[in-house]
């Protein structure tokens, strides 16, 4: 299971928060990157909480382009809402070797056989999801090219930092440049010239899979970075 201490009393997805939900979990499954957790219109058959790895949810196209809607984290519920709905209207993929918890499909959704522990846990997740998204749905229609990369640099800092798998400044980072692009709403050539932009101007250094924040105050004001909409309850 995902390792990791809360960094702080924030109602961030802590280890402490997702303790009811890792309890609920009877077995584990992995993937290697590439490979689906499950498929834009399927109906669930278990709950999957992610325990190592990143992933993400995805909309695609008949013509095949891939849109990304979400990076998921370790702690992070991978399909609550879609087995709430009942299916998928979003296809989860492994971005990097991942392992997953999984969750017996009736404990999450059937409210009335779930305790109220558990309960709060997955309200917490659904606002917590709600959250992010809606804020990278203001980063793909208001922010600027460095605003996005700036802005996504911090969110992760903060989610990662809260189940312990960031230091102050630094964490891993082993997506591809054209991740980012599906995941910014920006061509890959435009990624990479926006990142270079933030390396000459000393605010990052991302190295064989790792991401450094050189000067983390600069950083979150050119994103206009507020984590307040990452404290959920």
């Amino acid at each position: 299971m995902f390792v990791g201490q809360s960094s702080g009393s924030s109602a961030l997805l802590t280890r402490q928060a997702a303790r009811p939900v890792l309890r609920a979990v009877v077995r584990e499954r992995a993937l290697d990157p590439d490979q689906n957790l499950i498929l834009q219109g399927e109906a669930p058959q278990v709950a999957h909480i992610l325990l190592s790895g990143y992933t993400c949810r995805h909309r695609t196209l008949m013509n095949g382009r891939r849109q990304i809607t979400a990076i998921l984290v370790p702690g992070d519920m991978c399909d609550l809402e879609a087995v709430l709905r009942g299916w998928a209207d979003s296809g989860i993929t492994a971005l990097t070797r991942c392992v997953f918890g999984e969750i017996p499909l009736e404990q999450v959704a059937d409210p009335l056989r779930q305790e109220p522990e558990l309960a709060r846990a997955l309200l917490h997740q659904l606002l917590y999801q709600k959250a992010v998204d809606s804020e990278r749905v203001l980063s793909l229609g208001q922010r600027t090219a460095l605003q996005r990369l700036a802005h996504l640099f911090c969110e992760l800092q903060e989610r990662l930092q809260a189940v312990g798998l960031a230091e102050e400044d630094e964490y891993s980072l082993p997506l591809t440049q054209a991740e980012l692009s599906e995941l910014t709403g920006m061509t890959n050539v435009h990624v990479n010239r926006t990142l270079q932009v933030l390396r000459s101007q000393n605010l990052i250094r991302w190295h064989r899979g790792r991401l450094s924040l050189l000067n983390r105050p600069a950083l979150e004001r050119l994103a206009e970075f507020d984590p307040t909409y990452l404290r959920v309850l």
